[in-house]
Order: C-alpha cells, then sequence, then structure tokens
C-alpha cells in the first residue's frame, strides 16, 4: 500500500509540473475525485459561460478578424445599409460619420490578421462610399499598405493607426447607435468602436448656426491627418499621448531603471517562453505551436535578408533545414519573423549575441540553434530522451546546459551535436539549471525538492541543497559566487550559502508559485515572480546579510520587499541585463 502511495505522488508531482509549464493555475483539479462525473448546477452555469465568451464568433482577446473575415465585410455593410434607412437626415450625416473610421480601421485589421487578398477586396469593393477630397486622399494612401511593415513606415497611416479618430455625435444618434449596437453589434464592430474611435458628444445647446459658428465647426473638423481628425488640445488621446511620451523620455534618460515589462498581447494559452537580447534590440518569444517570433524593439525592424550560403560549412550544419522558409511565410500577421523546425513546444531560449545565434529546446526532444543573420536553423542537438524543459548558458557562452523530463542536466557546446557531459542523480523532472558565475559548476533543481551542485569539468555531485518543500521551477547565484536562490511551489525564495552548505533564509510573501528568478548583476536585489503577475524585489544587503549576521533581532531590522503587479495574465521571464542593470519582465495579456 505504501508503495502504490508513493507511486501516485511521483505522478502527480508529473501532471503538477506539467501543469505549471502550461501556466495553468489550478493545480490541484486533477486530484479532486469528487468532481468525476457530476458537475454542480453553478459549475454548469460557468461552463456555459465560459464556453459562450471564448468561441470564435464571440472573442475579444483573440482577434475574431484574423478567424472571420466574410463576418467583417458583413458587418460592415449591416452598418451601412441600418444608416442610409434612417428617416431622420440630421441623424443619418451624423451616423454616417462613422462609417469612415470604421471601414479603415477593418481593413487594417484584416491586414493585421494575414488577410491581405481579402483586405484588398473589401477596399475595393466599399472605398466608394466615400467621396470627400480628404477621405479619397487617404484611402489611396491605404491602398498601398499591404502588411504590418507598411503601416510602420507610412507616418500618416501609423499616426491614424495608433490615435482614436474623434466622431462629433448628438445625444440622440449615440443612444440610436447604442441601441443598433444591442440588438446587432457584431464583436469586430465592437472591438473596432472600442479601440480606435471616440465619440463626443455635441453640447446641446448649439442647434441654431450662424455663418460664423459654423465656420469655426468646419475648420475644426478639417484639422487633422489625411482624415484623421485629432483631439482638442490638452484632452483625451492627446494629452495620454503626451504623458505617454513624457513617460518614455523620463525612462530612457533614467541611469538606473527598476521594473521594464513587455507584454505580448493574445497569447495567454499560447506563448510559453520569451527573452531579449542582451542589448534590448529585439525580442523572441516561443509557442505551443512550436513556432518562435522574433520582434524588433524600438527602433530595430526585422528584415528578412536574401539567404546565403556560408562561406564555411560547419559540422553541425543540418541542410534540410537551413534554408528559411518561402518570402510567403516568413513573418506573422504581427510582423513578427517567424522561425519554425521544431515539431512541439518550446519551453526556453537563449540569445548567444557574439555569433548571433538563438538557441531553443522543446518538448520535440532536440535543441536547435538558428542564425539571426539569415533566420534559418543552422543545427540541431539530440540527447536527451524526453522533453527538454530549460537551459542556460555560461559566461562567455562557451558551453549550453540543458535539463530534462529524463531527469537528467546535459552539458552542449555548439559545435558539438552530442553532450560533452551528463549530470545523473535526481528523482524527478529537471527544471531548472544554471550556470556558476566561475563556469565551473553547474546547478540543477528539480521535482524532487532538490538543488544539487555539479563539477562541470567531470561531471561529478558536489553538493545536495534540501530544505525546499515542494518542485524548483528557478535558481539564481549571486554574482561574487556566494549564495544560490531557488524557488518554486512551495511559495517562497531559499537562499543557501555555498560555503557552509546552510540554508540561510526563506524570503516569503508570494501567494502563487514563483516560475521566475534572478539575482542583479549589483548583488542587491533579487527578484521574483510567481504566477498571479506579481514581482517582488528583496534586498540582499537587508534579507541575506541580517540573516547571515545570526542578530537576535534581525527580524524587526528587515522591511518589506518592493511588490510591482505586472497586470499580466502569465510570466515568461523576468532577468536583470547588464544594461543599466534593467529588471526586464516579459509577460502575456
Amino acid at each position: 500500500m505504501k508503495m502504490k502511495r508513493s507511486k501516485i505522488d511521483i505522478i502527480n508531482a508529473t501532471v503538477e509540473s506539467y501543469l505549471k509549464r502550461r501556466r495553468y493555475q489550478d493545480g490541484d483539479v486533477f486530484r479532486k475525485s469528487e468532481r468525476t462525473g457530476c458537475q454542480s448546477s453553478e459549475e454548469m452555469t460557468l461552463t456555459t459561460t465560459v464556453e459562450c465568451s471564448t468561441s470564435r464568433d464571440n472573442s475579444i482577446v483573440f482577434s475574431a478578424i484574423i478567424n472571420d473575415v466574410a463576418a467583417a465585410d458583413q458587418t460592415y455593410q449591416r452598418l451601412k445599409m441600418w444608416i442610409n434607412n434612417i428617416v431622420n437626415d440630421k441623424l443619418k450625416l451624423e451616423l454616417k460619420g462613422l462609417l469612415y473610421p470604421v471601414f479603415c480601421h477593418l481593413y487594417l485589421e484584416m491586414l493585421h490578421g494575414g488577410n491581405r487578398q481579402a483586405a484588398v477586396q473589401f477596399l475595393k469593393t466599399h472605398q466608394s462610399d466615400f467621396v470627400s477630397e480628404t477621405e479619397r486622399d487617404f484611402l489611396e494612401e491605404l491602398s498601398s499598405v499591404f502588411s504590418i511593415q507598411d503601416i510602420e513606415l507610412r507616418p500618416l497611416v501609423n499616426a491614424f493607426r495608433t490615435r482614436k479618430y474623434k466622431v462629433d455625435m448628438s445625444d440622440e444618434a449615440h443612444i440610436c447607435l447604442q441601441k443598433f449596437l444591442a440588438k446587432h453589434g457584431h464583436v469586430i464592430l465592437m472591438q473596432v468602436i472600442n479601440t480606435h474611435v471616440t465619440i463626443i458628444k455635441k453640447i446641446a445647446d448649439i442647434h441654431p448656426m450662424d455663418e460664423e459658428t459654423s465656420g469655426e465647426w468646419v475648420q475644426r473638423n478639417e484639422v487633422g491627418i489625411n482624415g484623421h481628425v485629432e483631439q482638442p488640445s490638452g484632452t483625451g488621446v492627446d494629452r495620454e499621448m503626451r504623458e505617454l511620451q513624457e513617460a518614455i523620455r523620463l525612462i530612457r534618460s533614467s541611469e538606473h531603471h527598476p521594473l521594464r515589462v513587455y507584454t505580448i498581447n493574445n497569447s495567454f494559452e499560447n506563448a510559453s517562453t520569451a527573452v531579449i537580447t542582451p542589448n534590448m534590440d529585439r525580442l523572441a518569444a516561443a509557442f505551443c505551436t512550436s513556432e518562435i517570433r522574433l520582434w524588433g524593439i524600438g527602433d530595430r525592424v526585422l528584415t528578412r535578408p536574401r539567404f546565403k550560403l556560408p562561406s564555411v560549412s560547419l559540422a553541425c550544419d543540418v541542410l534540410s533545414t537551413s534554408r528559411p522558409p518561402e518570402d510567403n511565410n516568413d513573418t506573422d500577421e504581427a510582423g513578427a519573423v517567424v522561425l519554425r523546425g521544431h515539431t512541439d513546444i518550446v519551453h526556453d531560449l537563449r540569445f548567444i549575441p557574439e555569433s548571433e545565434i538563438l538557441v531553443s529546446v522543446s518538448s520535440d526532444k532536440d535543441m536547435r540553434a538558428w542564425r539571426l543573420n539569415d533566420y534559418s536553423c543552422a543545427a540541431v542537438y539530440n540527447g536527451h530522451n524526453y522533453p527538454i524543459w530549460c537551459m542556460d548558458t555560461s559566461v562567455f557562452n562557451l558551453y549550453i546546459a540543458t535539463g530534462s523530463h529524463d531527469r537528467t542536466a546535459k552539458l552542449w557546446s555548439l559545435d558539438r551535436t552530442f553532450p560533452l557531459r551528463i549530470f545523473a542523480g535526481h528523482f524527478l523532472d529537471v527544471n531548472s539549471v544554471r550556470f556558476h558565475p566561475n563556469a565551473r559548476y553547474l546547478a540543477t533543481g528539480s521535482a524532487d525538492k532538490t538543488v544539487r551542485l555539479w563539477s562541470k569539468d567531470d561531471g561529478s555531485l558536489v553538493r545536495v541543497y534540501v530544505g525546499a518543500q515542494s518542485t524548483i521551477y528557478s535558481l539564481a547565484f549571486s554574482p561574487d559566487g556566494k549564495y544560490l536562490a531557488a524557488a518554486g511551489d512551495d511559495k517562497c525564495v531559499s537562499v543557501w550559502d555555498l560555503a557552509t552548505n546552510a540554508l540561510l533564509t526563506e524570503l516569503k510573501g508570494h501567494q502563487e508559485t514563483i516560475m521566475n528568478l534572478d539575482w542583479s548583476s549589483d548583488g542587491q536585489y533579487i527578484a521574483s515572480a510567481s504566477m498571479d503577475g506579481i514581482i517582488r524585489l528583496w534586498s540582499t544587503q537587508e534579507h541575506i546579510n541580517v540573516a547571515n549576521s545570526g542578530s537576535a533581532n534581525s527580524q524587526t531590522e528587515v522591511h518589506s520587499p518592493q511588490v510591482y503587479s505586472t497586470n499580466c495574465s502569465s510570466i515568461l521571464s523576468l532577468r536583470y541585463y547588464r544594461k543599466n542593470n534593467s529588471l526586464v519582465c516579459i509577460g502575456t495579456a
């Protein structure tokens, strides 16, 4: 009976570890046997509501236009027909002002969804609805836009896309629009209006308009950029834009950045990991679809260069996968360069900037190296027998370490397709690997609740650190190499002294599993991120040095950590970068 319980515990730990990697919040659902085969009325109601809310036709988070271009066309025609059938000429004129921004943004949304052919047909079919000179000029500009890159390269179109279009509307017209949307409004139309249109209600007293007032009204409506009517100075989007630009200026001019958050939209259930280059000009994200996407950050724009065979053939080159995809598959709907080659979920990524290489590991049991000069797969590394969960690179990027479901960690170099060392000894999955700052040692964290320190040179086990109460998902060494921090399911950060093998302290405060951990390059802070999107900064001066001193009143001297709510659905990466000692968080929304 005891043996049976042990097997169940192992199975539960494995399943729970898998669910955590897939970013599921509740890992205890599979244990509740009383839920099997039955549902309460409240649960049935909740299930039905969720199914309705996340269906394709009603999804706002994942753009419906990407999935159903025909619905976008039908929605526009329904809105146009409803406005044309309005008897009151005054209401009809006011509501017609909504057609133009909706039409333009539907076209841009179709391009954003990768539906170029349907978008061009949509533009040709309905552009005759707009006859004013300003509208026609801007539609002519739109007719030469066929991708996300085209939008970014045209300032007028980019301004129209990023700033809200103002539509003046009386209370009566606004009420009519609300009734129409409540009865016939499709999610596509709702999304465009909420995101890209601001409705400004007219003042009720201005009914009689003399020539002077009329002239001012026309002049105010003509101020804009090719059809984009700007907000009045000091209000609405203009003020928000200026505040945002000022905040960006202050951040860029700051010598030290406590936290930067990059958010990948529409990817909560899809994104698996992400990483930024050390010089912070490119971001790579991996997805459950086995694809990797690359974006430029700031002024960096990624374009796929023409493929050229390398002047020197490497032993690890893979001829079958080294040629990049065809031109029509090299970018996605968001303008990212897409790397395809893995056949299962990609779990971890690392940039090697000196060689312009991106390394990835996946559930398909392979590690791949991608050239960033032509976005081709340069090599495939085989050695693990089961999915690879994690990886790390040593100082100067000379070595790569991987951890796997096969309970081992392996040491690699880019010029060999086989592992140089195998670190075996854990009883369950190796969820985290981290090189010591001197690159002579390697730490591994496992679902067996232990942390092990290995010698890189001969693969021998040097230390075993116990004390964690549950699965370990993340590790971090102090920059001076004296301490090792680990965190995971027990919701606290455990810190060990490498010299004495002693558990110095446990940093408690998180309410959910800690999936990400890193130590600042100046050694002053430990950063931890939990599954609820909360980041905590722990001062090593207060928490570790006080604990190491053994002072009897140390508890009264320790202050609370800094707490940041990222508003991210899940956090894919949390790392310190040497550039301004920046703490960078990448999350999903």
